[in-house]
């Protein structure tokens, strides 16, 4: 579970807290809703931080490039080759 679900349940136990006429359902209520925000403390502390964003990719128009002179060889010049010649 993410912080920010764990905070969304703690806030909507408070707003359950709130309109409860039972002082018994009250305390419980409240007492979830600690327990929630102590839970999203610790996601908060352990969740890995975000992944850097990829560098922006490289315009299409020099893979199309690329692509039409492979497409200029001839069929056996096209293979896959682990040494050059």
């Amino acid at each position: 579970m993410t912080p920010q679900f764990l905070r969304a349940e703690a806030a909507r136990f408070r707003e359950m807290a709130e309109v409860t006429e039972r002082e018994a359902s009250k305390q419980r209520l409240l007492a979830m809703a600690d327990d929630y925000d102590a839970k999203a403390r610790v996601a908060a502390e352990t969740q890995p931080p975000e992944p850097e964003r990829d560098p922006e990719p490289e315009p299409v128009a020099e893979a199309a490039a690329e692509v039409s002179e492979v497409a200029k060889k001839r069929p056996s010049d096209r293979r896959l080759r682990l040494n050059p010649r």
